[in-house]
C-alpha cells in the first residue's frame, strides 16, 4: 500500500515589455507520484487557448509504479496564480488494479484557480482493471475570472475483460458556488451502469468541461467528426460554462469525438463583452 501527496503551484510572472509569463513556485511530489516540468505538447486548439492571456507552464503527472493498487491513497493539490496559466498533462494512462486484499485505492485532488488564472487539466484515460476497486474525487475552486478546461477519459476494462469497481466524481465552483457536480460509477457494485440510461454497453466514456467567462454559450459542432451522433453532446452549463460528453465503443474512437467537438467549441471567436452569468448547479449522477 502507497500513500503520496503531490503539491503544485503557479505564479504571474510579469515583465516590462515582455508577455506575461507563469512561473513555477512550488513543485513538490513523493514517489509514486511524480510530477515534472514539460513541454507543452497538446493540442493547437489548446494551447492557444491556454495562453490567451499569459505563456503557460507545462507540467505532467507520472506514475513512479503500477496503479493505484487497493490500498494505495494519493493526493495531488494545485493551485494556480492569479493571472498565471498552467497545462497540466499526464505521460501515460492510469491502470486501476486490485490489490491483494481487496481494500479501496484512493486518488484525491483538490485544485484552486485565483482570479484570472487559466487551467488546462489534460490526463490520459482511466482503466478500470478487472478485480479493481477505486474511488476518485476531484474539487476544483474557481475565483471571478478564473478559466478551465478539464478533459476526462475513462474505459471500462481492459480488452476483453469486465470493469472492476469504479467510482469518480468531479464538482466544480465558481466564486463559493457550485457550477458542476457529477458522479460517475460503474462495475459490480453499480447495478444498472452499462444500461441505456449511463453507457448504453459502451466500453468508453469521456468529457470535456470548459470554463471560460468568453466562451460562446451557444457554441455546436455540426459534425463531431467521429461518427458519433446521439453518443457526443456539447450542453451549455446554467453558469458560465460548457460540457462535451461522448460514448464510445473504444477508447480511439472517444478521443476522436472529443478533440473533433472541443476543437469546434474553441475555435468559436471569444466574447470579452458577454457578462458573465451567474454560477448555478448542475447535478448529476450516472447511477
Amino acid at each position: 500500500m502507497h500513500q503520496a501527496q503531490a503539491r503544485l503551484a503557479t505564479a504571474h510572472d510579469a515583465r516590462p515589455g515582455a508577455r506575461p509569463r507563469t512561473r513555477l513556485q512550488l513543485l513538490r511530489s513523493h514517489w509514486p507520484l511524480m510530477l515534472r516540468r514539460t513541454l507543452l505538447g497538446e493540442r493547437r486548439t489548446v494551447t492557444a487557448w491556454a495562453e490567451r492571456d499569459a505563456a503557460a507552464l507545462g507540467v505532467h503527472l507520472a506514475a513512479g509504479g503500477a496503479g493505484p493498487v487497493g490500498g494505495d491513497r494519493l493526493g495531488l493539490e494545485v493551485r494556480v496564480g492569479a493571472g498565471s496559466t498552467l497545462v497540466l498533462g499526464e505521460v501515460s494512462p492510469t491502470v486501476l488494479l486490485p490489490g491483494p486484499h481487496g481494500e479501496e485505492s484512493r486518488f484525491d485532488v483538490g485544485i484552486r484557480v485565483e482570479a484570472g488564472g487559466t487551467l488546462a487539466w489534460l490526463p490520459q484515460p482511466v482503466i478500470a482493471a478487472h478485480g479493481c476497486r477505486h474511488r476518485t474525487a476531484v474539487h476544483v475552486a474557481l475565483a471571478a475570472g478564473a478559466r478551465l478546461l478539464l478533459r476526462e477519459e475513462v474505459l471500462f476494462g481492459r480488452y476483453g475483460e469486465q470493469p472492476g469497481a469504479l467510482r469518480q466524481r468531479l464538482r466544480v465552483e465558481v466564486e463559493d458556488r457550485p457550477l458542476y457536480d457529477q458522479e460517475l460509477a460503474a462495475g459490480p457494485d453499480a447495478p444498472g451502469w452499462d444500461g441505456p440510461a449511463v453507457t448504453g454497453g459502451r466500453h468508453a466514456v469521456g468529457s470535456v468541461l470548459l470554463v471560460d467567462p468568453a466562451a460562446d454559450p451557444h457554441a455546436r459542432t455540426d459534425d463531431d467528426g467521429g461518427g458519433g451522433g446521439a453518443d457526443s453532446a456539447v450542453m451549455a452549463l446554467p453558469g458560465p460554462g460548457l460540457l462535451i460528453s461522448a460514448l464510445a465503443p473504444d477508447s480511439t474512437a472517444l478521443r476522436r469525438r472529443l478533440d473533433a467537438a472541443l476543437d469546434g467549441v474553441l475555435a468559436a471567436p471569444p466574447s470579452p463583452d458577454r457578462a458573465p452569468r451567474a454560477a448555478c448547479a448542475v447535478r448529476g449522477s450516472s447511477v
